[in-house]
């Protein structure tokens, strides 16, 4: 799923249960809403063929993330924000593998995959470019729920 969706999830979570249990029931989030079909590709080798189309949907999907925030900041729901971060967190283990990875093409990682990063691997089996209609419409009914 995109950061927007991991976002405004938090965010739901945040807005309807109480701080406390929110928090890990939003990282838990994470995993749930992974296991959906959602927009990607399965191999990395294709990825890298439609590169051109991944980069568009993460720059739409950065941009519509910030827009939410600035909208949770000025609507004052700063914690609802910090939540959906915190929904969102597990992909940061993505983004560092990424980086070290394909952009500076390190194969051998300092760390080795844990049971949770393996697990998280393992749900992540639809990923798919039509999985992109299912993350809008998902999207549309988490902004309608939080706002």
């Amino acid at each position: 799923m995109t950061l927007t969706n991991h976002l405004c999830t938090g965010a739901v979570i945040a807005k309807l249960l109480p701080l406390p249990i929110a928090i890990p029931l939003a990282f838990a989030s994470h995993f749930v809403i992974d296991s959906l079909p959602h927009f990607g590709f399965q191999e990395l080798e294709t990825t890298q063929q439609h590169w051109k189309l991944w980069k568009q949907v993460t720059f739409i999907d950065v941009t519509v993330a910030i827009v939410i925030s600035i909208w949770l900041i000025s609507a004052h729901h700063f914690l609802w924000l910090l939540v959906g971060f915190v929904a969102y967190s597990p992909d940061l283990v993505w983004v560092y593998r990424f980086i070290l990875k394909e952009k500076f093409n390190k194969d051998q990682l300092p760390t080795k995959n844990n049971r949770l990063t393996e697990f998280h691997s393992s749900i992540q089996k639809y990923e798919r470019v039509w999985g992109g209609l299912i993350e809008l419409a998902y999207a549309a009914v988490m902004l309608i729920i939080v706002s």
